[in-house]
C-alpha cells in the first residue's frame, strides 16, 4: 500500500521548511570504513535534498552548520543530525522563487 505524502513536516535546526514540494533522503553514500563487529562508520552517510517554495531556513548563513533534521508524517518519522551543504535559489519571470537545499547526514 502506498504511503500518502500529505501532512509531512520537514524541520532543520528547529525551523520548519515551508511549502515543501519535494524531499529526498538518501541513506548511505559510501561503504562503512569499519570491520565486522565494530560500530559502522562511513565518511559519506547520505544526503537530503529538499525543494520548497518558501525561504524559511533557506539562507546562506546556515552554510556549514550542523543541526537536527526531522521529517514527520503519516507512517514516517526520521530524525538525524545534518550539515547544511548547499542552497540553490531559482527565479524565473512570471513564476515563483524555488529553493533547493542539500543537507549532508552527519555522525550523531
Amino acid at each position: 500500500m502506498a504511503t500518502p505524502c500529505t501532512g509531512v513536516t520537514v524541520t532543520w535546526n528547529s525551523v520548519a521548511f515551508r511549502e515543501v514540494v519535494s524531499a529526498k533522503v538518501t541513506l548511505g553514500g559510501s561503504l562503512p570504513l569499519t570491520r565486522s563487529g565494530q560500530t559502522p562508520f562511513a565518511v559519506d552517510m547520505g544526503s537530503i535534498e529538499l525543494a520548497c517554495l518558501h525561504s524559511a531556513n533557506c539562507t546562506i548563513a546556515n552554510y556549514g552548520k550542523r543541526a537536527t533534521f526531522q521529517v514527520q508524517g503519516p507512517g514516517l518519522v526520521f530524525t538525524h543530525k545534518a550539515i547544511f551543504e548547499r542552497l540553490n535559489i531559482q527565479k524565473q519571470t512570471n513564476d515563483v522563487e524555488r529553493y533547493t537545499v542539500t543537507l549532508r547526514l552527519a555522525p550523531i
